[in-house]
């Protein structure tokens, strides 16, 4: 961290005070015990104001710090929402679908529209399947979106593990 008053700057009043208050024991003559004194006010309003400098500064210091972090945290969106495309899966109800060349690894899912707005990524969760519609819940905002019987996944396949031969699903 750049510090332009300076620790040293605070030291060096300390070091005045102390050399000022030897020179005021041994003085005599009252005009230099005045002067002195006089000095003394000087380098104490010095050493403040250098104090204050360095609180005002650190605050500056932060303030850029958190500005940063909001900077890093903006342009990681911009690029989030590159990976996204608005998509209508039912008349009236808009969520973003993520393209097929950015998913890599990931599954096919939704995000909502109102987080995405927000600069914010929330995936939707299904929560119930009806026989017309199903419901999808945003876990963040808690917005419900109605679909007409369709899934962001076509073609899932589930893998419930090996058949029991005495199963009524056999």
């Amino acid at each position: 961290m750049v510090d332009p008053v300076g620790t040293g700057v605070v030291s060096a009043f300390g070091t005045l005070l102390k050399g000022l208050q030897t020179i005021k024991d041994l003085a005599v003559s009252v005009e230099i015990k005045a002067k002195v004194t006089e000095l003394y006010d000087v380098i104490l309003s010095g050493q403040q104001s250098a104090l204050e400098s360095n609180i005002k500064q650190q605050a500056l210091l932060d303030t850029i710090g958190q500005l940063k972090e909001e900077i890093a945290r903006v342009k990681a969106w911009e690029e989030t929402k590159k990976r996204y495309s608005l998509y209508e899966p039912t008349a009236g109800t808009f969520v973003y679908v993520i393209k097929e060349e950015s998913k890599g690894e990931e599954p096919s899912h939704w995000i909502c529209a109102n987080c995405y707005n927000e600069g914010k990524r929330s995936i939707l969760q299904l929560k119930t399947v009806g026989v017309e519609n199903n419901h999808y819940l945003c876990p963040l905002c808690k917005t419900e979106f109605k679909v007409r019987g369709t899934r962001p996944m076509q073609n899932v396949q589930v893998n419930r593990g090996p058949r029991n031969p005495n199963s009524w699903m056999a």
